[in-house]
């Protein structure tokens, strides 16, 4: 497998997908993140500069960007949670919106975890690692996912279509706030 992730500065946590690797996303993506650390570092952007190559230029706009980039995705997810909340008690009342806050809080849960568990670590790492912290941050994040699922249809016996309404609401904002980045539209 060709790798993945490069470009991981010193004190960065931003991963940029490998230019030997053939997505059609690859490219565009790469080129919004870095147009967007260009404008959040400070630095005017001239006509006709090259694009940053190395990104250990701007580890401050780098942590910044991701910072944000993380707090906007989880507060979505919590606007969600208390939007699905707010819909299951005008729809069905309390026991409807707690199975509906139950969902939005799964998957506010199972992303935070996900983003401590791949980016909380060293800084700096191989491009093999980061990768390898990927699939098994993302296959923890299914394995919590499922247990919470569980406790909450079994232990908190909450009614299963609001929480699982509230829980694919979630999962989409969070690929919504992704949104801007990959069609480039932050350049």
């Amino acid at each position: 497998m060709a790798s993945l992730a490069t470009s991981i500065s010193g004190s960065s946590n931003l991963v940029f997908v490998n230019s030997s690797v053939d997505h059609p996303l690859a490219d565009s993506y790469n080129a919004a993140l870095l147009s967007s650390v260009q404008r959040s570092s400070g630095a005017p952007k001239k006509q006709g500069e090259a694009p940053i190559d190395d990104m250990t230029q701007h580890p401050l706009a780098q942590a910044r960007l991701w910072n944000r980039a993380t707090k906007f995705i989880l507060g979505l997810q919590l606007l969600v949670a208390a939007l699905g909340y707010l819909g299951g008690y005008l729809a069905g009342g309390p026991e409807t919106a707690w199975a509906a806050l139950m969902g939005g809080l799964i998957s506010f849960i199972s992303t935070a975890y996900f983003a401590f568990r791949v980016f909380s670590g060293r800084r700096g790492r191989p491009a093999k690692t980061i990768v390898r912290s990927f699939y098994v941050g993302e296959t923890q994040k299914i394995f919590l996912t499922v247990a919470l699922f569980v406790v909450a249809i079994v232990w908190l016996e909450v009614e299963f279509l609001p929480m699982f309404l509230t829980y694919m609401a979630g999962l989409m904002a969070f690929w919504l706030a992704l949104l801007p980045v990959m069609s480039g539209a932050n350049e």
